[in-house]
């Protein structure tokens, strides 16, 4: 039991220490991101039957979405508060928050599997792209249920299928010819760690939820621009793609990178790159 925790607070420490470095680049590309993004907001969205005046918790929240989205749901007389472990990543979603004009959000620092909060004091409770990289999944989903009202509901998404998502082995499959990555223990946090639906669906329930749906959507996962401005900007928002990144001879990178470029271009229509992506999303009610 102690080498889990401290395996789970290695993990914690590695991935504040990855997305510290990151939240600048996030404020950087924001506005495309939450471009290309939009499918997945609107699948956490949606799901999540919001109303006009509900207290909402936001995990993972990164540099605001889908917090952002939801608060302009529940109006002014509702509630959002978004979390991140990383505070330099709060403050970017505070200043998007602020320069949106959104007034009815909290900001605060968190760790999900330990929330800083009372019993039954959300409706809602949503994740993008957050529940794959708690270390702990079955704790975490414990505090969420903890936090939620009775009746109250869940509503995640996560990426789905490798072969669903070719944005990621267009980005790193040039890079695995030459660099090997150790393969991460079983159920390690992970970008595909509930790309099956039935295991996410399997762990909410697990969790004491009821009435739990999941579903595998593809969606469009457009980049408003060139292929070089989409390498570039999934170079520098991708933290723990860094490590294969380094690992890469210096003398290789070149040949690397041309080549990713030369992948990601198949899918580009001369305005935007047409990426399809596939996502698993999950509802539940407490």
């Amino acid at each position: 039991m102690e080498n889990q925790s401290a395996s789970a607070k290695d993990i914690k420490a590695t991935i504040h220490e990855e997305w510290r470095g990151a939240a600048p680049l996030w404020m950087k590309w924001y506005t495309k991101l939450s471009s290309q993004s939009r499918s997945a907001t609107e699948l956490v969205v949606n799901g999540a039957a919001l109303s006009s005046g509900q207290h909402v918790l936001d995990l993972a929240s990164g540099s605001g979405e889908p917090a952002l989205s939801v608060a302009k749901v529940v109006g002014s007389s509702g509630r959002v508060v978004a979390t991140d472990m990383v505070p330099e990543m709060l403050e970017g979603a505070r200043e998007n928050a602020a320069a949106q004009g959104l007034s009815n959000m909290e900001f605060r620092v968190a760790d999900a599997e330990n929330l800083p909060f009372g019993a039954g004091e959300f409706d809602r409770v949503t994740a993008r792209f957050g529940l794959m990289f708690f270390p702990d999944i079955h704790k975490a989903l414990s505090e969420v249920r903890r936090v939620l009202k009775p009746g109250g509901r869940i509503s995640f998404v996560v990426w789905g299928p490798p072969d669903g998502n070719p944005l990621f082995s267009t980005m790193t499959g040039p890079f695995l010819k030459h660099v090997k990555m150790p393969t991460p223990p079983p159920d390690a946090p992970g970008v595909f760690r509930f790309a099956n639906e039935s295991k996410l669906a399997g762990v909410v329930c697990v969790a004491g939820f009821h009435s739990v749906k999941t579903a595998t959507s593809t969606v469009d996962w457009p980049w408003p621009g060139t292929p070089e401005d989409a390498w570039l900007a999934t170079s520098e928002l991708a933290a723990p793609f860094r490590k294969m990144m380094d690992a890469l001879p210096p003398e290789k990178k070149s040949a690397v990178v041309e080549e990713v470029i030369a992948g990601i271009a198949r899918y580009y229509d001369g305005k935007q790159v047409n990426f399809p992506a596939s996502l698993v999303s999950a509802q539940a009610v407490a």
